[in-house]
């Protein structure tokens, strides 16, 4: 597998390799044009022709090289025997006096890229030592000047002013050469571990946001979100066209909203949205990236918090209706009791005409009827701690059903279910849900009817199904037979179902209620399975 800092070695090795394909190649193309276009002159001549055409096929080679041996080797290769090759064009192209000894250059900055700054002065030295055993040789006339080249002598200063040339413009290329490319390499390598530190930290930051229980949203001015977290998508149903000013505040809350920020750079408020409850905090950050003001919002989910403020503040109100209900109930109790028995009593001692006797017999049945609605309120608004136990489901409904069945002679109970699904509750509690959900039905059949009771399971669950055929309640009336003193008979009060909606919140159970007018009602409770 190639590294990352192996593929920027190759795509460097391969741009300047191509570079210096290019470079042979107009040289080429120039030196062919000359010698086709000018056939007296002296220069170019084949011999620097073909050095050029040498050097072009091994530039070619390296290609090949540089995928079967390892690239520093091959960059060793190929400037050594580029030196060679500049060496022969310069030799052939006039020897001391000829103008591509810049060629020499080349290596030198390819080494400076490639290699340490020591190989990068190596190459330098070598570069003059090369040019300068081949200007000796040619100056004492050991190498003769290429047929054909001229001057074939030279001055004993123009050759010392070539040499001094060449020494310092070979020692100053690799020192600029050397010192800018090490500036580069060592700014890639601090731009590499910021990247790196920067990638840890977009990772880490990541991570942080999505782990987080509150939702977190960036916008701009204009409310278009930046950045959110999967929190804040659940919250508020994220998507790509979404405007959190828009989505969030009216026109009216925009204008607060702006002068909270001005004054103090937060603003909260509370609103509901998606059937969540959320807590939303805003402020800004001036002067990010390209943007005027970076707007940040954190919301937090207040609907559980609300729920269980509102399950305190409704047990407050019923502890608090419990204590005057009982005064209530003792002060109402003792003269309902004294009525009726002094009423009775009157019935027994006069002897009295028929319509009065009915008068008393409706005084009687009255008070008898309000004993007990006081009685059903005492009930409602008394809140015992629960005393939980395992114990068979089945054999509870079998008792309380045969309490039932003694007043109630036309109703056909339907059983289905067998002994053995046990839960863990408070018992009183649940045979209060069991004998007012079986009342209720008994009520919607009119006393002369089916009522279906059934224990089933589900995952997790042991489901109690009570179903009627009876009235059946319309989907708008669904909401409200929990609510106090609501009731859609004509006997009782209404409290028979705030009473079971009470017991199952204080279980923590849940339960299902699905209706059809006129075909039937089925009451579903779900226990937590053992």
């Amino acid at each position: 597998m190639i590294s990352i800092e192996d593929g920027k070695i190759r795509r460097r090795f391969l741009f300047l390799n191509s570079l210096r394909i290019t470079i042979y190649s107009v040289l080429i193309l120039i030196s062919i044009f000359i010698l086709v276009v000018f056939r007296g002159s002296s220069f170019p001549n084949l011999a620097f022709i073909i050095s050029l055409l040498v050097a072009l096929i091994f530039s070619f080679l390296n290609f090949s090289l540089f995928k079967i041996l390892r690239h520093k080797f091959v960059i060793y290769i190929q400037l050594f025997i580029d030196i060679i090759i500049i060496t022969l064009i310069v030799y052939f192209s006039g020897g001391i006096s000829s103008p591509f000894y810049f060629l020499y250059i080349l290596p030198i900055i390819v080494s400076s890229i490639f290699l340490t700054k020591r190989d990068t002065f190596y190459i330098a030295a070598l570069s003059f030592i090369f040019f300068g055993i081949l200007s000796d040789l040619m100056y004492v006339k050991i190498i003769p000047f290429y047929s054909g080249i001229y001057p074939i002598s030279i001055s004993f200063g123009s050759f010392i002013y070539n040499i001094i040339m060449s020494f310092v413009a070979f020692l100053t290329v690799a020192i600029i050469s050397s010192y800018y490319f090490e500036n580069i390499k060592k700014i890639g390598e601090e731009l590499k571990s910021t990247q790196e530190n920067l990638k840890d930290l977009t990772l880490l930051n990541n991570t942080v946001m999505e782990k987080m229980e509150n939702g977190f949203i960036t916008c701009n001015s204009d409310g278009k979100i930046i950045s959110y977290n999967k929190k804040s998508k659940i919250l508020l149903n994220l998507d790509t066209n979404y405007n959190i000013f828009e989505s969030l505040f009216l026109e009216s809350d925009l204008v607060t909203l702006k002068r909270e920020l001005d004054s103090n750079n937060k603003y909260y408020f509370e609103k509901e949205i998606n059937d969540f409850f959320l807590g939303i905090s805003v402020s800004f950050i001036e002067g990010i990236y390209s943007f005027d003001k970076i707007f940040v919002f954190i919301i937090t989910d207040l609907t559980e918090k609300k729920r269980i403020e509102e399950a305190l503040n409704k047990k407050e109100h019923l502890a608090l209706i419990g204590e005057m209900a009982a005064g209530i109930a003792h002060e109402i109790r003792n003269p309902l009791a004294s009525i009726s028995g002094a009423v009775q009593f009157l019935e027994k001692e006069l002897k009295l005409k028929t319509e009065n006797k009915n008068l008393m017999d409706i005084i009687v049945k009255e008070s008898s009827r309000l004993s007990k609605s006081v009685e059903e309120f005492l009930n409602f608004t008394k809140i015992t701690p629960l005393e939980k136990s395992e114990f068979d489901l089945a054999i509870i409904i079998d008792e309380m059903l045969e309490l039932i069945k003694l007043n109630i002679k036309k109703v056909r109970f339907i059983k289905k279910y067998s002994k053995g699904n046990k839960v863990f509750a408070d018992v009183n509690g649940i045979k209060q849900l069991i004998w007012n959900l079986v009342n209720n039905s008994i009520k919607a059949v009119n006393y002369n009817g089916v009522v279906q009771i059934s224990i089933y399971d589900e995952i997790g669950h042991i489901n109690l199904s009570i179903k009627d055929n009876g009235i059946g309640i319309e989907k708008k009336e669904l909401s409200k037979i929990f609510i106090p003193f609501y009731s859609k008979f004509s006997s009782g009060i209404g409290l028979g179902m705030a009473v079971v909606k009470r017991i199952i919140e204080e279980h923590n159970f849940d339960i299902k209620i699905n209706s059809k007018k006129n075909i039937g009602t089925e009451v579903i409770v779900c226990f937590e399975k053992m």
